[in-house]
């Protein structure tokens, strides 16, 4: 079976709200299973081995967060398991929304294929935002499951 790995840092519960919503999307893809894998503590051998990735941060200082970014150092080791797989990026901020370029640049170092362009909510994901964070993981899951 399929698996995307929901992988996030979030502080405040704005960026594990989102990635609890993306995660959502995921399962509406029939065959398709999610690990959450929230940051740190990750086993970054283990999450390597999923097919395609959702990837969160809220936006510090326009820039991924510290654990995020540990994660993507780490996965550089294992750039060979994860290099052509489709991913998604989120985050979440309080007004300086650049965290996706962050998070975009340091995926395509380590081969990821985006699937769909990345989505930012200011703060938590409110119910206008919820139907389109949902469909940006059914879109990533759909690339997983080969539709």
């Amino acid at each position: 079976m399929p698996k995307v790995a929901v992988v996030y840092y979030s502080k405040s519960g704005n960026t594990q709200k989102m990635a609890e919503l993306v995660a959502e999307g995921c399962r509406q893809v029939e065959g398709v299973e999610v690990e959450m894998v929230s940051l740190p503590g990750a086993d970054v051998a283990a999450v390597s081995a999923a097919d395609g990735f959702a990837i969160g941060s809220p936006d510090y200082f326009s820039y991924a967060a510290g654990h995020v970014k540990t994660f993507y150092d780490e996965a550089l080791a294992h750039k060979n398991a994860i290099s052509g797989k489709p991913y998604i990026a989120f985050g979440t901020h309080g007004g300086g929304a650049k965290v996706l370029d962050s998070l975009e640049r340091l995926s395509q170092a380590i081969g990821l294929r985006q699937v769909k362009p990345g989505m930012m909510c200011l703060g938590a994901p409110g119910p206008n935002e919820a139907d389109a964070v949902r469909a940006l993981g059914k879109a990533l899951a759909q690339a997983v499951a080969g539709g």
